[in-house]
């Protein structure tokens, strides 16, 4: 039986504890009597019993950055050693130092495309130094894989320029299937008064919150909107989190409704009215197909990740992540129903492509 070792030790929540999950989950369906998946995990609790599947746990690799290098370039090099895998696939965008047959890395951390500046070395100083660092850990050993993964095709341009590789696969996250989920959002839309705006996304700096919240603040100056901004921050979070509740508590319109399960979170999809995604720095995007599923009006930052997540859609509006104003004029042209959707067109992949999971492990491991 062989061994496929697949690591993501630094993934612990949000989109990139579901690309993990799924991905273990597509690796235990083709595992069969082949096959044994070995996860590397922050929490193997985090992770649901799957077939062939056995985990190891490294609880320490969040503590510190210095733990994720040690693992990454001395640990696993020694685990490799003892496991001796068929295969290794990293899930968290470097390439470790191992001994296998075939290697391969995931990448999905937005910051080498991410101008960090002194608000995020203030409030986020980890991200400030990942934005100037990141392009420099991916360059480390990337040469020596059999295939680097991601997401978008405006990705894979980007590193055939910044690494000189070819071996690129993009491996589109979730297709969109908004079929059943349009038939959910009637029965709760007609029971609301206010007009809602919803970003779910967690208390980063990239995230861009402050955009929408001036928008916010530009709009409760004109009392003929009755509407409601829903963020999922609480205020305590974190360093950014927290400037973002002292600076904005006071505005009428922004509710501070923090994390949410995947219920509530669903729950929120269906009785907002339109999804707000000031994001300046993504892989994917993960709430724009989301909102998709739902059949949600969107309006989202004008970059490259953003066009292609969303695809063709008539229903969503881009405006520049540095411009309040044409935030602020986009959700008043929503709000009063005047608001021009953009045009959008398919997306057009070049081969090689995985449009799901399945397709993505079928293309890796079959022999």
């Amino acid at each position: 039986m062989k061994t496929i070792v697949v690591s993501g030790i630094n993934l612990f929540t949000g989109g990139t504890l579901k690309v993990m999950q799924e991905c273990i989950s597509a690796l235990s369906s083709f595992a069969g009597d082949e096959y044994e998946i070995v996860a590397l995990v922050h929490n193997a609790k985090q992770y649901a019993f799957y077939p062939n599947v056995r985990y190891i746990a490294f609880p320490k690799s969040r503590q510190s950055y210095l733990y994720r290098l040690y693992y990454e370039y001395i640990g696993f090099r020694k685990l490799s050693k003892q496991l001796k895998p068929y295969a290794w696939l990293s899930m968290h965008d470097t390439t470790p130092n191992v001994i296998a047959e075939k290697r391969m890395v995931y990448c999905h951390n937005p910051f080498p495309f991410y101008k960090a500046g002194w608000r995020d070395f203030i409030l986020q100083r980890n991200i400030f130094f990942f934005s100037i660092l990141s392009k420099y850990t991916y360059q480390i050993n990337i040469k020596k894989n059999e295939y680097v993964i991601v997401q978008q095709e405006w990705m894979r341009k980007t590193f055939r320029e910044m690494f000189a590789i070819d071996n690129i696969v993009v491996s589109i996250p979730m297709p969109p299937d908004s079929a059943k989920k349009k038939t959910e959002i009637k029965q709760i839309n007609s029971e609301k008064e206010k007009i809602t705006f919803f970003f779910p996304a967690t208390p980063m700096t990239h995230k861009n919150f402050e955009l929408l919240c001036e928008a916010a603040a530009l709009l409760e100056k004109d009392n003929n909107f009755g509407f409601a901004v829903l963020i999922t921050v609480k205020g305590m979070e974190n360093k950014y989190a927290k400037r973002l509740y002292e600076k904005y508590q006071s505005l009428k319109s922004l509710r501070f409704i923090g994390f949410l399960n995947r219920e509530k979170m669903d729950f929120y999809y269906q009785t907002a009215d339109c999804m707000v995604f000031p994001s300046k720095a993504e892989t994917w995007g993960l709430p724009l197909t989301e909102a998709k599923e739902y059949d949600k009006p969107i309006l989202a930052s004008n970059l490259p990740f953003a066009k292609e997540t969303v695809g063709k859609y008539d229903k969503v509006k881009f405006f520049d992540p540095d411009d309040v104003q044409q935030l602020a004029d986009a959700m008043k042209n929503f709000m009063q129903g005047t608001i021009v959707y953009d045009e959008t067109k398919e997306v057009e992949y070049n081969e090689p492509v995985a449009r799901n999971w399945d397709e993505l492990v079928q293309f890796l491991f079959a022999e």
